[in-house]
């Protein structure tokens, strides 16, 4: 399972007014003019005014190259494919004398064009299923076109890129769940590809700390990835301080699970404390 430290995992928190709502807003802005007409979108409502503008600079020169590489006299028009506080996925449709498409991901956080590494974690697998095919997001996974200019036809479900997520990022585009110790033993109904982060208190500095037990004996379980987080009043210079281990883990298939949870060190077999938590995944 991968580490993830804490300055990486502070991202899954961060509060901007930017995420304030629950979808970024995405205006219609009209096209009538030379041989280019039809509609493109535009953001409004981003807190930083520099940072809309350079998102929507993006969107009209997107739009503009797009018209001009279908040529003759050409409808531009766009489909939203993905909408979240914090980034947005857009597939622009030129059509002229040929048919063009454009997928645009952006980040609203920075005014620029999402990064494949800011998600993922590009390892030969992962180029397999994706390589240097143009993607965007969707609500059930990444949306791929064969090659640039090509139809977004080809889709890649979350389930089968969950042992690439970035656990920093992922949470941006994909559902989770938080859990707690005060529901252990309860029963928690998810889908397929949905995220839990669970939230034990740990003291890590003791050698112990807690692990997933039986994952590797129930398939469908996906764990992917672990961390550390202090409370947020803790003073970061005194060695010993706990706090409470996350660990994020899926489902790739239906079912019925589950899934225990030992606090132990890892050179001894016996825990100190277990847990278990319900899952019905559909």
């Amino acid at each position: 399972m991968k580490k993830i430290y804490l300055l990486t995992l502070l991202l899954l928190t961060i509060t901007t007014n930017v995420w304030a709502f629950g979808q970024s807003t995405i205006m219609e802005e009209h096209l009538s003019s030379g041989k280019r007409q039809g509609s493109i979108p535009i953001v409004d409502g981003v807190q930083d005014i520099n940072l809309q503008k350079n998102i929507n600079t993006v969107l009209k020169e997107a739009a503009k190259k797009l018209g001009e590489e279908a040529g003759g006299q050409t409808s531009i028009s766009y489909e939203v494919t993905f909408n979240r506080p914090s980034m947005f996925s857009v597939i622009l449709k030129a059509a002229g004398d040929k048919t063009l498409y454009k997928g645009i991901n952006i980040d609203i956080t920075s005014g620029k064009e999402c990064d494949t590494k800011d998600f993922f974690y590009v390892k030969d697998d992962f180029n397999n299923l994706v390589g240097d095919k143009p993607y965007v997001f969707s609500e059930d996974g990444l949306l791929l076109a064969a090659s640039e200019g090509a139809a977004y036809s080809e889709q890649i479900p979350y389930t089968a890129l969950l042992k690439y997520l970035n656990i920093a990022s992922c949470a941006r585009f994909m559902t989770g769940y938080k859990v707690t110790e005060a529901t252990e033993g309860k029963t928690l109904p998810l889908k397929v590809g949905n995220l839990v982060s669970l939230y034990l208190p740990s003291n890590p500095s003791t050698g112990f700390d807690w692990y997933m037990a039986n994952a590797d004996k129930m398939s469908g379980v996906v764990g992917i990835g672990n961390s550390f987080f202090l409370p947020i009043n803790a003073n970061p210079n005194v060695v010993g301080v706990p706090g409470n281990t996350i660990i994020f883990f899926s489902f790739d298939k239906p079912g019925t699970y589950k899934v225990n949870f030992e606090y132990k060190r890892p050179w001894v077999q016996q825990a100190s404390k277990t847990m278990t938590y319900n899952f019905t995944v559909q």
